[in-house]
């Protein structure tokens, strides 16, 4: 009797250990199926097997760290969810570092533009310009050129251009990272300082300058360019002071501290962890408020944000950032550009 117990046992662990096994193969065999989809996905190849196996290592991190978010979210612990975006090979370290904006000693110097506040005006509740047909679609800079800078400059001309016009423009980022001296093309820049460029020379289209993902000769042709009468490029203080732009003008362009968390953002109000100071430049194209289920919760402000990384990145290109909190330092860079009619 004491030695089938003894056998039974021996069994049990046998059996264990096989089922143990089982599951990991099996777990093994689904990251492999999502891994080989994910990089179908986004073109991703690599040159080495080393490399691939470097990242595959920093995917399989990320998924686990999207998985244990989206599981918060679900439980209504998150205000926003993950995804395994474009940027799930990399690991924290380097998502937290990368960068398209210059230091902040240079932010400012040498421009002439002037900090501006309005004085108090009854704004509406919730404002989206895209419903107007002013905002051009979400466009990528791509991953190996830091020109965010570029991309919000040029979005908030687009737009302002169009809610005075009423004609929609597709103009050209390349003509900043080739021409812009005063910014250093795919290496960072600052919107406020392409503003002033822009005021300068105008913009071409598009079509006429492509962008490119790269910094090359200024092909540059005033002859092309869009000259637009601009009034004025100016400094917002505050979120009140840029609530109070978007609403009356149109969209402004904003400097904010990515980390880790926010490049694999998915959808919701995301209020997750930002990096100390700007390190990205994005376009604020409206607000509004998300309303709480619950009458112990509060009602939540949001900026709505046109993105440089895709429509495949956060809500088609966007993101809902927490408002009236300075969620990323978003108020530390603010600016937008006038025109005269």
């Amino acid at each position: 009797m004491h030695l089938l117990i003894i056998q039974r046992m021996h069994l049990d662990k046998y059996l264990f250990a096989i089922s143990a096994i089982i599951v990991c193969a099996s777990a093994s065999h689904f990251l492999d199926q999502e891994w080989n989809a994910w990089k179908s996905k986004y073109e991703k190849k690599y040159v080495t097997l080393d490399k691939e196996l470097n990242r595959r290592k920093a995917w399989e991190a990320t998924w686990e760290k999207v998985q244990k978010h989206n599981q918060l979210a679900d439980q209504g612990l998150k205000s926003y969810r993950m995804a395994m975006n474009q940027f799930a090979d990399l690991t924290d370290n380097e998502r937290s570092s990368k960068s398209c904006l210059l230091p902040r000693e240079k932010s400012l110097n040498p421009v002439k533009a002037e900090s501006y506040s309005y004085t108090s005006i009854t704004i509406p509740k919730e404002v989206d310009w895209r419903k107007s047909n002013c905002v051009t679609p979400v466009k990528n800079q791509g991953t190996f050129c830091g020109s965010c800078w570029a991309f919000a400059t040029v979005g908030v001309m687009e737009s302002r251009y169009c809610i005075r016009t009423k004609e929609l423009l597709n103009l050209s980022e390349q003509q900043l990272v080739d021409c812009d001296e005063i910014n250093e093309g795919c290496c960072g820049g600052f919107p406020i300082k392409a503003l002033e460029y822009v005021a300068q020379h105008g913009v071409m289209r598009n079509k006429e300058y492509e962008y490119s993902q790269k910094k090359a000769t200024c092909e540059y042709d005033s002859d092309k360019a869009i000259h637009m009468n601009v009034s004025k490029f100016y400094i917002l203080p505050g979120e009140e002071n840029m609530a109070t732009s978007v609403a009356i003008e149109g969209p402004i362009t904003v400097g904010i501290g990515v980390s880790s968390d926010f490049q694999l953002y998915s959808e919701g109000i995301f209020e997750g962890d930002c990096a100390e100071s700007p390190n990205h430049a994005v376009i604020i194209v409206g607000y509004g408020t998300e309303h709480a289920n619950d009458k112990e919760e509060e009602d939540k402000d949001y900026w709505i944000i046109k993105n440089s990384w895709g429509k495949e990145w956060g809500e088609d290109g966007y993101v809902k950032m927490k408002r009236n909190i300075n969620q990323c330092s978003i108020t530390e860079m603010a600016a937008t550009i006038d025109f005269r009619m």
